[in-house]
């Protein structure tokens, strides 16, 4: 018996839940719990840059990571400095006066490497910055959605931007009518 490749894997898992959500009365059969699927799409993608107020959310993050950046480039010319110094001033230093300036450097470029860490790391700043401004254009996002799957009676929305939609009719993609909404409350 052959295994199913794990690189398909991504891609098939999406395809049998939509399956089974569109088909999924075929499955239940007609007891009780049997119910026709009511399936829509959108593409998040085309609603946060359809969304009016994105660059304002833009502007912000990387005003922050603007900042960022022109620090850690400043603490990266004060340890050229530094190193720049020991190379010219090394040989006729003493040898303590030339410990203790290593030691100053080396300071620095450890100062520097915990900075950008914390900057640009896996739980660095940047991260959290980008989840906090992007954390309420989401859970709008979110609401409308919702609130649109209520009113039709919806019980499932997928999201195409991820690409795992391989078909859906347009007549079931409600992207244009969240971005309406989404920028309608802002007005």
């Amino acid at each position: 018996m052959r295994s199913v490749r794990p690189s398909v894997l991504p891609i098939l898992v999406p395809i049998v839940l939509a399956l089974l959500a569109v088909g999924g009365t075929a499955f239940l059969g007609d007891g009780a719990y049997a119910q026709e699927a009511r399936v829509a799409f959108v593409d998040s993608e085309k609603i946060v840059d359809g969304y009016n107020r994105i660059n304002e959310v833009r502007a912000s993050y990387q005003a922050d990571v603007k900042a960022w950046n022109d620090e850690a480039q400043g603490r990266k010319r004060e340890i050229d400095l530094l190193e720049s110094e020991l190379e010219k001033q090394g040989p006729g230093l003493s040898d303590e006066k030339l410990r203790e300036k290593e030691q100053d450097y080396q300071k620095k470029v450890s100062e520097y490497e915990s900075f950008v860490q914390s900057i640009w790391g896996p739980n660095g700043l940047v991260v959290q910055r980008n989840e906090e401004v992007l954390r309420p254009v989401i859970k709008r996002i979110q609401t409308i959605v919702g609130e649109i799957a209520e009113e039709r009676g919806l019980n499932l929305i997928l999201d195409a931007a991820d690409g795992n939609i391989l078909y859906a009719d347009p007549s079931l993609d409600l992207t244009a009518e969240v971005i309406q909404r989404l920028n309608g409350t802002d007005q």
